[in-house]
């Protein structure tokens, strides 16, 4: 917590702990007493620390300011630049710092909004283009001076110019139309006054115009991008249109444009209706459809119309698309071309009806090969493609289908004995292996062989309980005879029946 001022030597005690920044900040509310100031002053006014001070207090008094001011030595610049930047200092000090040797000191005066039209009017021609491009954004600088600057020979200080909020709308169609690309890049970027400028740089028909509109930080009024979408620069349309949604009447026109690069354009937005997608499909151009094959939002219709084309190109990126349907896939793993086909067998989305297709119902089995590198974990062969995977130079191949209940019982004793350890463990886990040459892989000189073929073993044996405990439990349960036993008495009701039977005879 700052301690409380009473008098000068608190002051002075505190400046001396925190220095001349810190105690300044501290002090602006509630402000220090007048008094205490002006003792300040009294008793130290020839040492530079205190007097720094009271140049940067903002709450000084005006008549004590012009009194520093006015016996300041040029070598005390600290001092100088506190009061030039004081908003306290009167209008005659002010003036008499405009002449100060040392640029800082021009500098931190020229960003002071308490400047009268005397002292902008000094600075306005000042020799250092600093001094006059902080000028350039002073706030209170009058409209006249702004066109004095617009001229100046210096692109800083026409760039600080093009920066002000207030920039007066003239102004600002000369710096717009300025032949230093720097300038009038920071015109039409920052310029956010009048719209109506903004509608005329965008109806202008410029192209570096209408793109540095695009390159504006702020969204741009309803007609500008209107302007901007209908510009006849195709990239300036372009620019505009993307990221946006698109109307028919502008998607058909970029259907049917002249430019290429325009129906690029619309073939890469996603939610084209299917009657756009069918125009892109016949496209003269094959960057065009290739385009469109990549898109997500294909519709299924038009992918399908892609894969039986003649456009490898395009159904190259249609196999790579994440988003191509089941159906579209399944065309492609019958493409007679085996590179299509393989870009498919890479995919990790693809159904068992897709590896069905790429397996068994190709004319070559280069696919085939590459799912068995891939360790798929397939056993769905059809006969004839088992037999010729399973007598494949390649050990992996040979592996790959040993797991398949189509071997012949002969390929089956072969693979039995196959020099790869590999290809011996995947048929060990056959399930349809006999168990006669189950029990013959007991004997395997690989271990992992002969865990397969125990764990395989094992199985069949849980699987018969299981099979065995459903047939007991399905069976019912016979019913218990109902005999009655020598010792049991009879009823009741029948001893008297006897009893009475007798006398009655």
């Amino acid at each position: 917590m700052v301690q409380e001022i009473e008098t000068c030597e608190d002051l002075v005690a505190q400046i001396d702990e925190l220095g001349v920044e810190a105690t300044v900040r501290a002090h602006r509310k509630p402000p220090l007493l007048t008094r205490i100031l002006r003792d300040l002053y009294d008793l130290y006014h020839d040492q530079d620390r205190y007097l720094s001070f009271l140049a940067h207090y903002p709450l000084i008094p005006s008549d004590l300011a012009e009194q520093i001011a006015s016996s300041l030595n040029p070598e005390k610049v600290d001092i100088a630049i506190g009061l030039a930047g004081n908003p306290r200092c009167p209008q005659q000090s002010l003036q008499r710092l405009t002449q100060h040797p040392q640029v800082a000191v021009r500098h931190a005066l020229a960003a002071n909004p308490n400047l009268t039209p005397k002292e902008f009017q000094t600075l306005v021609t000042d020799e250092n283009e600093f001094v006059r491009a902080t000028l350039a954004q002073n706030s209170a600088l009058p409209n006249p001076l702004q066109f004095l600057l617009a001229d100046d020979a210096s692109s800083a200080v026409r760039i600080a110019l093009s920066e002000r909020k207030n920039l007066d709308t003239d102004v600002a169609v000369h710096l717009a139309n300025s032949d230093d690309s720097l300038v009038s890049a920071a015109t039409i970027l920052n310029f956010s006054s009048d719209e109506e400028l903004l509608q005329l740089w965008a109806d202008q028909n410029k192209q570096h115009q209408q793109l540095l509109l695009l390159r504006r930080n702020k969204a741009l009024p309803a007609p500008v991008s209107a302007a901007l979408r209908t510009s006849p620069h195709a990239f300036v349309s372009r620019t505009a249109l993307k990221g946006s949604e698109l109307s028919g009447p502008e998607m058909l026109y970029l259907a049917e444009s002249e430019d290429s690069r325009d129906r690029i354009f619309l073939a890469e937005q996603a939610d084209l209706p299917a009657s756009i997608q069918r125009l892109l499909a016949q496209d003269t151009s094959p960057r065009v459809r290739r385009r469109l094959a990549g898109n997500h939002a294909i519709h299924e219709a038009i992918a399908l119309h892609i894969a039986a084309s003649n456009d490898l190109n395009a159904i190259r990126t249609l196999a790579k698309n994440r988003a191509t349907s089941d159906a579209t896939l399944s065309e492609l793993c019958q493409h007679p071309d085996d590179d299509i086909a393989l870009l498919v067998a890479y995919r990790d989305d693809l159904a068992s009806d897709h590896y069905d297709l790429l397996i068994n119902h190709r004319e070559s089995l280069v696919v085939a090969e590459h799912l068995a590198y891939q360790e798929i974990n397939y056993d769905r062969f059809r006969e004839k493609v088992a037999q010729q995977l399973a007598i494949h130079p390649a050990p992996s191949v040979r592996a790959f289908v040993a797991r398949s209940a189509q071997l012949t019982e002969a390929l089956k004793n072969t693979l039995s004995k196959d020099p790869s350890p590999q290809v011996r463990r995947q048929l060990a886990s056959n399930p349809s292996l006999s168990e006669h040459l189950l029990r013959s892989l007991f004997n395997d000189s690989d271990r992992k062989v002969v865990f397969a073929a125990e764990e395989n073993f094992a199985q069949r044996i849980r699987k018969q309980q299981r099979e065995q405990t459903q047939t007991d439990a399905s069976q019912p349960e016979p019913k218990p005879e109902q005999t009655t036993s020598k010792a049991e008495r009879p009823r009741k009701g029948a001893l008297f029946n006897k009893i009475a039977n007798f006398f009655n005879d």
